[in-house]
């Protein structure tokens, strides 16, 4: 018996170390050689995307020196005025893996040499370019770029991806780096909320969701019917005052844990589905990630979440349901939210809905009065009330047509098409707006044989014809500091319908002007070779926009 009871216990230890030794990581180098502190980590909800990789910060500056996270090849340079601004992808063949290093401020000479021959080339700032095995190998540890703040980035840092090679998924890096980070702090919650599901249930009394501030928690609820419990709740880590996403969330009701949720990888093409793992209203309305535990019936995120019932609970007894929200992240600092929802029995009016309801597995078609609305199948998430309402409305050249419901996700486009009042003399003038409270943005849309306006469009709202006859706007930037900074720098920016190309010359001749997106400012750095120094100069900036309206800017200027 004693040997059979050592046995056992020799069973379970190899049974633990194989454990242990499968989730262990080949640790990646960090990309900066400053202490490891994130701006942001992976998975966290964005609007309509999952942060892709971690933004590690570079104390307020840019120019440090960003290395290889171990050997390969780099495999790919992108270069935008938004999105990752410069970016180096790295593959690594012996891991299958491939790193992503964004927001660069410059490339090493040898890749600069090869980007700025193909920007010159083309005679265009933006470009992507991929690269065999042996044209720019590296080491683990070699340098690659200096970090920057370039495309939509709102701060100096280094974003940092890892992707399967295999699978094309993204996958979260800091298992991949636990040894340089020190992580005491659990995660911390501001709201907790119960929304009813659908017309099923009643949460305090009305129809409608209520939330409890992180100081009321213990307040609970009183509901009956199905009811959608959410939280509101952020992580931290030690030695920073930045607040990221949380990786892990379970949901236990009566003892019984009913949903999971674990953010470790997820697949590119899914990111959208973001918008379901929150209630979506509160979301559009108050920029508010209600993380809640509903699963639609598409299951667009089955790989990360486990859900009972949807992760619906039905209050059906007059009991308390003793419920428990457990955050958790990487390093297993752990945060337990205790809660009570009390059903009360009470009548669940039935509710009136002055629309149709479609089928989430449905192809939907809708055409009345000229205003035609496709829903491809597998557009929706889950089934919804819809209907699309116009208003009359000055300024524009069709009425102001209100499409489905803001607060309802899309998982891919749907098309529009809106009639356009009028005698149309030139179609390249005519543009769709989404109109969101006093802002409006444009639409990629097209002009039909039929005389409306085509768009594909990715959100239920307020959509409308306009016209954009103004041509964009340049003006100098600091132009009496233009010699002193041996730079040249202009801003760009349009109306309506937004600049779609922009070209500058010095003297005649094409000079690479590097746009930032983000406060569309041109700038060419005057000493790249391609002007004599002290002479007298022409600058000529053309700049078109969408609609096709157009602007030459010219400048003199001695350096």
């Amino acid at each position: 018996m004693r040997h059979r009871f050592f046995f056992i216990i020799l069973a379970l230890f190899t049974l633990t170390a194989g454990a242990q030794q499968k989730q262990q990581k080949h640790q990646l180098r960090k990309p900066v050689d400053i202490p490891a502190l994130l701006a942001g980590n992976f998975g966290e909800l964005r609007p309509n995307h999952f942060h892709a990789g971690v933004d590690f910060k570079t104390q307020g500056r840019t120019g440090w020196d960003v290395h290889s996270a171990d050997d390969g090849y780099i495999s790919r340079i992108s270069v935008s005025p938004w999105g990752y601004g410069r970016a180096v992808y790295v593959t690594h063949p012996h891991l299958n893996y491939t790193t992503v290093y964004g927001h660069l401020e410059a490339f090493t000479p040898a890749v600069d040499k090869v980007v700025k021959a193909r920007q010159y080339e083309l005679e265009q700032f933006a470009v992507d370019m991929e690269f065999p095995p042996e044209q720019f190998p590296v080491k683990r540890g070699d340098v690659i770029a200096l970090s920057g703040n370039a495309g939509h980035s709102f701060g100096p840092h280094v974003h940092f991806e890892l992707r399967d090679n295999l699978t094309g998924h993204a996958l979260d890096p800091i298992p991949y780096m636990r040894d340089i980070f020190n992580d005491r702090t659990a995660p911390e919650v501001r709201h907790i909320g119960l929304y009813p599901h659908g017309d099923s249930g009643m949460v305090n009394g009305t129809a409608k969701g209520a939330l409890l501030g992180a100081a009321e928690t213990r307040k609970g609820f009183t509901a009956w019917g199905k009811v959608i419990p959410a939280i509101n709740a952020f992580d931290r880590m030690t030695g920073t005052a930045n607040i990221y996403g949380v990786k892990y969330m379970t949901l236990s009701v009566d003892g019984k844990v009913i949903y999971e949720r674990v953010i470790d990888s997820y697949e590119m093409d899914e990111t959208r589905a973001v918008n379901t793992v929150a209630y979506y209203g509160d979301v559009v309305n108050h920029g508010r990630w209600m993380m809640w535990t509903y699963v639609p019936p598409t299951q667009p995120l089955g790989f990360m979440i486990k859900a009972t019932d949807s992760g619906i609970i039905d209050i059906a007894e007059e009991r308390p349901y003793k419920c428990v929200f457990t955050l958790t992240d990487e390093f297993g600092n752990t945060r337990e939210v205790p809660f009570t929802i009390r059903g009360k029995k009470q009548e669940i009016a039935p509710r009136e809905h002055d629309a149709w309801r479609l089928d989430y597995r449905g192809y939907h078609y809708y055409n009345v009065d000229d205003i035609k609305v496709e829903l491809p199948s597998g557009v929706l998430y889950d089934d919804i009330w819809f209907n699309v309402t116009s208003t009359p409305a000055e300024g524009y050249l069709s009425p102001i047509v209100k499409i489905g419901d803001p607060e309802v996700p899309l998982a891919n486009n749907i098309t529009i098409e809106l009639p356009v009042s009028g005698k149309v003399t030139d179609p390249s003038k005519l543009c769709m707006v989404r109109l969101s409270g006093n802002s409006r943005s444009t639409v990629s849309a097209e002009y039909t044989p039929e005389g409306r306006l085509r768009a594909d469009v990715n959100r239920f709202g307020r959509y409308a014809v306009a016209t954009d006859a103004t041509a964009p706007t340049v003006r100098p930037v600091n132009q009496q500091q233009w010699a002193r900074n041996n730079k040249v720098a202009v801003k760009i920016s349009d109306n309506l319908s937004g600049v779609e190309t922009y070209r500058g010359e010095i003297d005649g001749n094409f000079v690479l002007m590097e746009l930032d997106g983000k406060s569309g400012t041109l700038t060419y750095d005057l000493r790249a070779g391609k002007v004599k120094r002290g002479a007298d100069h022409k600058l000529r900036v053309t700049v078109t926009d969408a609609c096709g309206n157009r602007t030459d800017y010219t400048q003199n200027f001695r350096w």
